[in-house]
């Protein structure tokens, strides 16, 4: 009897103790559990904080002010949509660290000696020379008046354009009416959006058809005082007509050199010299490299060469014929930026790294010159 009770007892206290075991066991399994959730929601927190920054940074908010002031070259006007500066770019806009001269001040020959083959500059201009006659006023006037938005789409909304993808090489092409691409319901001209690629925006810049826009070239010709002053009688040179959307833009390219002209809006430039050919990636959007840049302290990763201005390798000279010592970079250096308005042109020097990024809705015009 006394060891059937004992018996008994123990089954009792294996099954308490089992029961003790799976409780504990359990308490271990919700605390687990929770502890998923809680670093599950922090997760989730810290990802809604960064994207809640980067829509911030992206964020542009439209201007009622279609007032342009050739006076005082502010963007806007034309009909052209302005926007607020986005956020990573609001205490830059004003900053420019590429120099800066008035057509007045820059002779062609200071242009040739500091300029042409060794770093860029930003012209500014009025719409005429004081010496000047009226005429001159009257025909930048009626370049400007040809270029509002209301009478690019009169007279040439009908035509066929061609756009092309906004990433490094351009790759793809695309063609639709003038009209469709400025439609303000349309998708071509809104601001550029946070999770899009390079390659899947459609930009309009370039592969103009000259007898279709013929009309925009010669009155340019005629018009651009930087034409007059700075591009030779005798030199070979290529137009391209573009209009884009707030934010939109290319990533680092190359090219030969050239002028580009901002008639309405403004675009954000970013140069870099050929001896530092810049680390990027060709879809990445324009938007997200100038958050880039500005996160890193305007500097930007550069792959190590050994170059001179002119891109010719000096078999690992430390210094190069400019005499600025290459070694002492490391694979960081700050980018050369401004911000360039109407009546404002930039020039970029041959096979200088550049990309840009367009702050309002922007219409320009680039000069490549066969120096």
């Amino acid at each position: 009897m006394s060891t059937q009770m004992l018996d008994d007892d123990d089954i009792w206290d294996n099954k308490h103790e089992k029961r003790k075991k799976e409780q504990q066991r359990e308490q271990r399994r919700r605390r687990k559990s929770l502890v998923l959730i809680l670093l599950t929601l922090c997760l989730f927190l810290l990802v809604w904080y960064v994207e809640h920054n980067e829509r911030d940074a992206f964020y542009v908010r439209e201007i009622d002010d279609d007032v342009f002031d050739p006076e005082d070259g502010k963007g806007g006007g034309g009909g052209w949509k302005r926007y607020a500066v986005p956020a990573h770019e609001e205490k830059e806009e004003n900053e420019c660290t590429i120099d800066r001269c008035h057509i007045r001040d820059l002779s062609l020959a200071k242009f040739n000696r500091k300029y042409r083959e060794k770093k860029p500059v930003v012209v500014t201009f009025d719409t005429k020379f004081d010496d000047e006659e009226e005429k001159n006023e009257r025909e930048s006037d009626f370049f400007y008046e040809m270029n509002r938005k209301e009478n690019v789409l009169k007279t040439h909304g009908e035509k066929t354009i061609v756009l092309s993808s906004a990433n490094t090489f351009s790759y793809e092409k695309k063609e639709v009416k003038l009209k469709d691409y400025l439609d303000e319901r349309g998708k071509y001209l809104k601001p550029v959006q946070l999770h899009q690629r390079a390659d899947k925006i459609w930009y309009w810049f370039g592969d103009n058809d000259h007898d279709a826009f013929g009309d925009f070239f010669p009155s340019f010709k005629r018009t651009s005082l930087i034409g007059k002053k700075y591009v030779p009688d005798n030199a070979s040179v290529a137009y391209s007509y573009g209009v884009g959307g707030p934010l939109s833009g290319v990533p680092y390219h190359i090219h030969g050199p050239g002028w580009s002209e901002s008639i309405y809006g403004r675009k954000k430039w970013f140069l870099s010299p050929p001896m530092f050919e810049p680390v990027f990636n060709g879809n990445e959007t324009a938007a997200r490299a100038a958050m880039r840049f500005k996160a890193n302290g305007n500097k930007a990763k550069f792959k190590m060469k050994t170059m001179n201005m002119n891109g010719k390798n000096e078999n690992n000279k430390k210094k190069n014929k400019n005499g600025i010592d290459v070694d002492k970079y490391g694979n960081e250096k700050k980018v050369l930026a401004c911000v360039v308005h109407p009546n404002q042109a930039v020039y970029f020097p041959d096979r200088w790294w550049h990309a840009t990024l367009n702050l309002d809705e922007s219409v320009f015009i680039s000069s490549f010159v066969n120096y």
